[in-house]
C-alpha cells in the first residue's frame, strides 16, 4: 500500500457529505440537455461538475476523505473515475470514460470554452446528458441513497 493511501481514509465514511455531493451533482446535471443547443460550453461545464461531484460522492461514502480528494483528485475527472473504480465502484455507465476523457484536459484547467472542434464533435452531448444522469443514479444506488428525481431534465421555469 502506498504511503498516501494510509492518509486518504479517515476510517469512516462521510454519508452526509456524500449525499450533499450527490444532490449537488444532480443540481448541476439538471437542465443540461436544454443548455446543449443554446449554451454548449455551459452545458459541458455543468456536466463535468456533475461527474466530479458524483464520483467524489462515491469516494466519500467509501471513506476517502474530502481533503484527500481535494489534494489528489482535484478537478481531474479521469483520476476521479479511476479512484472510484479502485474503491469498488462498478456502475460507471457506458460512454462515461469517453466523456470524461474529452472534458478532462479543459475542465481541470478551466478552459472548456477553448475545446477544439474535433474534441467537441467526438461526443454527442445530448447523449452525454443521459450518461451523466445514469452515473448519478448508479452512484445513488451504490451508496444507498435516493436522489430526488425530476420528471424531466428540465430547468424550472418562473411562474409556471
Amino acid at each position: 500500500m502506498r504511503n498516501d493511501a494510509l492518509h486518504r481514509r479517515h476510517g469512516r465514511n462521510d454519508r452526509r457529505l456524500a449525499e450533499r455531493f450527490l444532490r449537488n451533482a444532480r443540481s448541476f446535471w439538471n437542465g443540461t440537455d436544454e443548455l446543449v443547443p443554446r449554451f454548449p460550453d455551459g452545458a459541458r461545464h455543468f456536466l463535468a461538475i456533475a461527474i466530479e461531484l458524483a464520483l467524489k460522492a462515491y469516494l466519500l461514502h467509501r471513506g476517502i476523505s474530502d481533503d484527500w480528494n481535494r489534494i489528489h483528485v482535484r478537478h481531474d475527472l479521469l483520476k476521479a473515475l479511476k479512484s472510484a473504480k479502485r474503491a469498488g465502484f462498478d456502475g460507471a455507465p457506458p460512454g462515461l470514460a469517453k466523456i470524461a476523457a474529452a472534458l478532462n484536459p479543459y475542465y481541470k484547467t478551466h478552459t472548456i470554452p477553448h475545446m477544439p472542434a474535433e474534441t467537441i464533435a467526438s461526443v454527442c452531448w445530448l447523449d452525454a446528458c443521459q450518461t451523466v444522469q445514469d452515473l448519478i443514479t448508479a452512484v445513488a444506488t451504490a451508496i444507498g441513497v435516493q436522489v430526488p428525481d425530476s420528471p424531466t431534465n428540465a430547468i424550472p421555469r418562473e411562474g409556471g
